[in-house]
């Protein structure tokens, strides 16, 4: 119980003080779009980058990722027939049930609760790489699909950290120290950043009928069935459960809101997915994390 306190304290408190940082209009409302995009461009690149460069290749265990994308994939085809509508409104509507905040939250637990943010970066990966090209596709059209997100700096961070990981090299110690410096920030102000984005007027959020089955199975089914695959599936041990089932339990990504908006779709259950799911994951996932310890 402890161990698990220990891990989320830290996130609920920087999550609080960037709510009611937002709250009070002590920090001007423009800060938090400051903050996420030093956030995005610059701190969590260097994270990406330093941890992967460090990373032994051999010693990364795919298990755990190999639970958590089986259920999502079961949870995105499930959503996807359930939910009514147009295509592209059951896409938006799918997403905010299977894509996870891995980066703004995941990397956070990744730290705390883990001890170890590969598994937070392999996740990213994941829904970058394999779950986002499909999504684009159905979302637009073929003239419209890019592959500008292959290209952030998160994915070009990743992609080089990699490449020194697999070369073997080592970073001369003053960009080494440079780089740490800047990662630094990077849990801090995402999870600020994020209790800021919770400073919603209730004027502006729809009725929660329409949000609340993506809600229940994006906090509640996917994990449970992350953890069905991986304890009676794929026999994970402690450890490797508790990574596929505490990121499968993860709110709603950003970037659902953020794919929604870019394809000119209607973004209004992404927006109230995201907030409600993490609001609700703030004691969610400490308790999934509790009873998996």
């Amino acid at each position: 119980m402890q161990s698990i306190l220990a891990a989320f304290v830290p996130i609920w408190t920087l999550g609080f003080l960037g709510w009611a940082a937002s709250r009070s209009k002590r920090v001007p409302a423009p800060a938090q779009g400051v903050f996420t995009w030093f956030t995005f461009n610059l701190a969590m690149p260097a994270v990406l980058f330093t941890t992967l460069s460090r990373t032994d290749l051999a010693e990364v265990r795919f298990e755990p990722l190999a639970a958590f994308a089986a259920a999502t994939a079961v949870v995105a085809g499930v959503m996807l027939l359930v939910l009514k509508g147009r295509l592209h409104e059951r896409i938006v509507g799918t997403m905010a049930a299977s894509y996870v905040n891995a980066g703004n939250l995941g990397l956070p637990v990744a730290l705390y609760l883990l001890n170890d943010v590969t598994f937070a970066l392999s996740v990213m990966l994941f829904q970058i790489m394999v779950m986002s090209p499909p999504i684009f596709m159905a979302l637009g059209s073929e003239k419209r699909f890019s592959w500008a997100p292959l290209r952030t700096p998160n994915m070009v961070a990743a992609a080089l950290g990699l490449a020194v990981a697999a070369t073997g090299l080592e970073l001369p110690e003053v960009i080494a120290g440079t780089l740490d410096s800047l990662g630094g920030a990077a849990v801090p102000l995402a999870v600020f950043a994020l209790g800021m984005s919770l400073d919603v007027p209730r004027a502006e959020l729809s009725r929660l009928r329409p949000v609340s089955l993506v809600v229940a199975v994006k906090l509640l089914a996917h994990p449970a069935l992350a953890f069905l695959i991986g304890r009676f599936v794929l026999r994970l041990d402690t450890a490797a459960l508790m990574s596929a089932v505490v990121f499968a339990a993860l709110p709603t990504a950003q970037n659902t809101f953020v794919y929604a908006t870019v394809y000119g779709r209607p973004a209004g259950l992404a927006r109230d997915a995201i907030l409600v799911s993490s609001l609700l994951s703030l004691a969610t996932v400490p308790l999934l994390a509790l009873l998996l310890q």
